[in-house]
C-alpha cells in the first residue's frame, strides 16, 4: 500500500514540475504602453495582446524586420461582446527562432488603404534566455 502512495506522490510531483516549467516557456503580454520588455526561454512561445478599437479601419501589424521571433498566427478577440464597436484585442502568437539574445518587435497601427507612416507604434523588447 505504501508503495502505491509513493508512486502516486511521485507522479503528482512530476506533473506539477512539468506545469511550472511549461509556464516559463509560454508568456502572455498585454502591450498597453509604448514600450515594454519581456523575458522568454529559448524554444518558447509568446502571445502579445494589443487593445484595438473595432470599426475604425485601423489594424495592428507586426513589422517583420530582422526579428528572431516567428509569427505563427494573429487574430482578433472581443473583450466586451455586448457593445457594438466595443473593445477588442489584436492577438499575435509568436515563437522563438533563436537560442538566446535580444530582439525588438515593432507593432504598427495603421489603415491598410492609407499611405504614410503608421498612426501609432508600440515596441516590445524580447530577451531570449537559454
Amino acid at each position: 500500500m505504501k508503495k502505491r502512495w509513493c508512486i502516486l506522490w511521485l507522479f503528482l510531483g512530476l506533473i506539477c514540475w512539468e506545469c511550472a516549467a511549461d509556464r516559463k516557456r509560454h508568456r502572455v503580454v498585454i502591450l498597453e504602453k509604448a514600450e515594454t520588455t519581456v523575458a522568454i526561454h529559448s524554444g518558447g512561445s509568446l502571445k502579445v495582446k494589443i487593445p484595438l478599437q473595432s470599426g475604425t479601419g485601423y489594424d495592428w501589424t507586426l513589422d517583420k524586420g530582422q526579428s528572431h521571433m516567428e509569427e505563427i498566427s494573429s487574430s482578433v478577440e472581443k473583450t466586451d461582446g455586448r457593445k457594438v464597436g466595443g473593445g477588442t484585442m489584436k492577438i499575435f502568437n509568436l515563437h522563438t527562432t533563436k537560442a538566446m539574445g535580444e530582439d525588438l518587435l515593432k507593432f504598427n497601427l495603421a489603415r491598410s488603404f492609407e499611405k504614410g507612416p503608421p498612426s501609432e507604434t508600440r515596441s516590445l523588447n524580447v530577451i531570449i534566455q537559454p
